[in-house]
């Protein structure tokens, strides 16, 4: 948009957290608390008004710092803090991130209070906040480095930004020219330095769109050039952040996404308020978002998320769910809102005229899991419900400051409790907490020779597949180590949405080279009755992992010579133990294969596995069900067949699932494949190697198909009484029956098919 275009469109004040029209939608929200919405809209104003009002009479504030023991007590009305000793340990510790903050959190209460009272006690305290940071010599920390890397100045920009808004009218003219003057002065000129600077970092974000809500506060006839630099400026560094985001695989877990995306979100959403350009809103990194949050969510209605990186279990991710939800109208985002939002400001602000909320396994179509290739990190579940369960797994080539040396790591949630953890965010004291939870050791990932990965990122997913029964996920993280492995690549599949079976490979430079594969908890562990204490050895192959409601059985598979023992990180119990897992052979190609089974309740769960070179046939007995697992880790297509030769196909991997002893497979999956033979029938047959996933039942079939080329598929069927091609009704020639070979003919050009047979 042109620059005086924008200025013609812009809206009067306020024009930033809320306009009036908004207001008046909220009050009516808090009146009637939503109309049938489970969102508490009365509660959260009666919780933000009483926040308000608290912050009105307050004589002080505390600022906590936990990660290093500081307590700040800040006097009101406010002062520039002066310079705080680092803690120990730390150099440039900033204070002045979490103390601007706080003075931004007490502006936005304060002023929406104003908006929805209009009472002139909240306006007079947010002005005396204004005439407080109008009078700060400065409005970053460290003044060698000026705002470089320094989040304070973000937060004061978008505190005074929110609060000169919010009580505009109530200013006199002197009381504006200052407010104005200190928000172009302080806050938009020292973010000069990143006018260059397209960085998706934390940082570098909340700056660029501190600078865009700061200036379309200010903006008016009387500073237009001085203003227009940091609004175009801004306004570039968010298209291409967005559009960055789409190919970029960096990530520096949901924390920091979280951060990132809520202050872009705050940008646009103020863009699109102060203008009525939707421009932003619309962009397709809006769907993701949603998407990533919802697939790391944890099970059985617990907000708890994927801790990969420096990131926590818990996250308040309202904000950005609700600016979705009502902006955009995303059924999942207003399905959180639903389901989780708290009673406060966020919810009440910004869920404006939103959907019906839609449960993610109908919004998803029952796509349970999902891979995101970009930013290397994979979810393997089977719901969203109380008895579900989550396997999260990375593999990534994301290298930034708050991630981990943790490649082909991965954690496990059921059924409400995280039972094979990660530590989380990173300890920033040199020592064994540090070690832990930023190293390799810290992660269900692998050391060789008691070392653990030298490098960030330089991973990746190699291949992967997903269909409602049948998903799997190959990581590749090679390049994380030193020169002592050759190769490592981690297999995860996910079986009838039940249990997992991993597969390593691993090409060591000396076959002597120990390996030592870690599984992290904080649950009890257990052999058979026996509670096994750190520093005990293992000799079963079978141990589990016991939460308070849920537990996870882990069997080491492959090979049969395998070390096992629970440990501890001395000088980081808090974090648990863990199962290592050291093979004895010497070998310089090495496999292991674990089998982790999810329990609500333990039932029957059998093996057995076959080894020849690179294959690996695995047989799994559970409930009246046989599962056939057929594996050749060189990942090629070649004819593999089951040890007892009831299942043989043509293809890289797969699985048949036979039900009571049934001739026909009930569920099936071949990888890069073109024939499925079980028990002397076949079953599936194909002019190109393609994956194929899908399951028979007595009145329907459905397959998903993915084709790379042009091809004929036949498969061994009754005939149906009606056939669907994606979702409607095949026509012409696609699919031909023919009765006397009992099969069905379909002709498909390459892409992504799911067919639908009903008989």
């Amino acid at each position: 948009m042109e620059f005086t275009q924008l200025l013609k469109q812009l809206k009067p004040n306020p024009r930033i957290l809320f306009n009036e029209e908004e207001i008046n939608g909220i009050k009516a929200r808090v009146i009637d608390n939503g109309r049938g919405n489970r969102i508490d809209f009365k509660g959260a104003w009666e919780n933000t008004l009483q926040l308000a009002e608290s912050y009105v009479v307050e004589q002080e504030f505390t600022v906590i710092y936990s990660g290093c023991s500081v307590q700040l007590n800040i006097p009101l009305p406010l002062v520039q803090l002066d310079p705080i000793d680092d803690p120990p340990g730390y150099i440039d510790y900033p204070f002045w991130t979490m103390y601007s903050r706080a003075v931004e959190d007490r502006i936005r209460y304060l002023a929406f209070a104003y908006g929805m009272t209009k009472e002139k006690r909240f306006a007079e305290k947010v002005k005396e906040y204004l005439i407080a940071l109008s009078s700060f010599t400065r409005w970053f920390e460290f003044l060698p480095r000026g705002a470089e890397g320094n989040l304070s100045n973000a937060h004061f920009t978008i505190g005074a930004a929110i609060g000169y808004d919010a009580i505009f009218h109530t200013l006199s003219n002197e009381e504006k020219n200052a407010i104005k003057k200190a928000i172009l002065v302080k806050g938009l000129q020292p973010f000069g330095i990143d006018f260059n600077n397209y960085d998706s970092h934390n940082i570098i974000a909340s700056k660029r769109v501190a600078m865009l809500i700061g200036s379309l506060a200010i903006l008016d006839n009387d500073c237009k050039e001085e203003v227009e630099p940091f609004i175009l400026n801004s306004c570039a560094y968010i298209k291409n952040y967005l559009d960055s985001r789409m190919r970029d695989p960096g990530i520096e877990g949901l924390l920091y996404l979280n951060v990132a995306a809520r202050h872009i979100l705050m940008a646009v959403d103020t863009y699109h308020r102060s203008t009525e350009d939707y421009e932003f809103l619309k962009h397709a990194y809006f769907n993701f978002l949603p998407d990533i949050f919802i697939y790391t969510l944890g099970t059985a209605g617990k907000s708890s998320f994927v801790n990969f990186s420096d990131s926590f279990y818990s996250l308040d991710i309202s904000y950005l769910m609700a600016i979705i939800a009502s902006k955009n109208q995303n059924q999942i985002a207003s399905w959180y809102m639903n389901k989780f939002s708290e009673s406060h400001l966020e919810t009440l602000l910004n869920s404006n005229n939103i959907p019906e909320p839609m449960e993610p396994e109908n919004y998803y179509e029952n796509k349970y899991s999902n891979i995101f290739p970009t930013i290397g990190w994979a979810s393997l579940r089977s719901g969203w419900k109380e008895n579900d369960h989550l396997l999260a797994f990375n593999a990534s080539q994301s290298a930034k400051n708050h991630n981990h040396f943790d490649q082909n790591n991965f954690i496990l949630h059921v059924a409400g409790e995280w039972l094979i953890t990660n530590p989380g965010y990173q300890d920033y004291v040199e020592g064994p907490r540090r070690e832990f939870t930023i190293g390799t050791i810290g992660h269900n990932s692998m050391l060789i020779n008691e070392v653990g990965q030298s490098q960030m990122g330089r991973s990746k997913f190699v291949d992967w597949h997903t269909s409602e029964n049948f998903s799997f996920v190959i990581g590749e993280a090679t390049d994380a180590y030193d020169t002592s492995i050759s190769q490592w690549e981690r297999k995860n599949l996910h079986i009838d949405k039940s249990y997992f079976v991993i597969v390593d490979k691993v090409v060591k430079k000396d076959a002597d080279g120990i390996l030592s594969f870690l599984f992290h908890t904080t649950a009890q562990i257990y052999v058979g009755d026996q509670n096994i204490l750190p520093g005990e050895k293992i000799e079963e192959s079978h141990i589990e992992f016991v939460g308070d409601k849920a537990s996870a059985s882990l069997y080491i598979c492959y090979p049969n010579d395998i070390k096992k023992s629970l440990e501890q990180h001395v000088g980081a119990k808090e974090y648990g133990s863990y199962l290592k897992v050291v093979p004895s052979e010497n070998e310089q190609l090495q496999y292991v294969v674990t089998i982790i089974v999810p329990h609500i309740v333990k039932s029957e769960f059998d093996y057995s596995i076959t080894n020849d070179g690179s294959f690996f046939s695995i047989q799994v007995n559970r409930e009246k069900i046989i599962d056939y697992i057929l594996v050749n880790e060189d990942r090629k297509s070649v004819w593999q067949t089951t040890s007892n030769g009831t299942v043989t196909f043509q293809g890289e991997q797969g699985w048949v699932s036979l039900l009571n002893d049934e001739p026909m497979p009930s569920k099936f999956s071949v990888m890069n494949g073109s024939c499925l033979i079980v028990q002397g029938n076949t079953v599936i047959e194909t002019t190109e190697a393609m994956n194929i996933s899908g399951f028979f039942e007595e009145d329907e079939a459905k397959l998903q198909l993915e084709l790379q080329k042009d091809t004929k598929v036949l498969i061994k069927t009754v005939n149906p009484t009606n056939i669907l091609i994606n979702g409607e009704k095949h026509q012409n020639e696609a699919a031909i029956y023919h009765s006397e070979k009992g099969l069905l003919e379909l002709n498909l050009k390459h892409g992504m098919y799911v067919i639908d047979l009903f008989f």
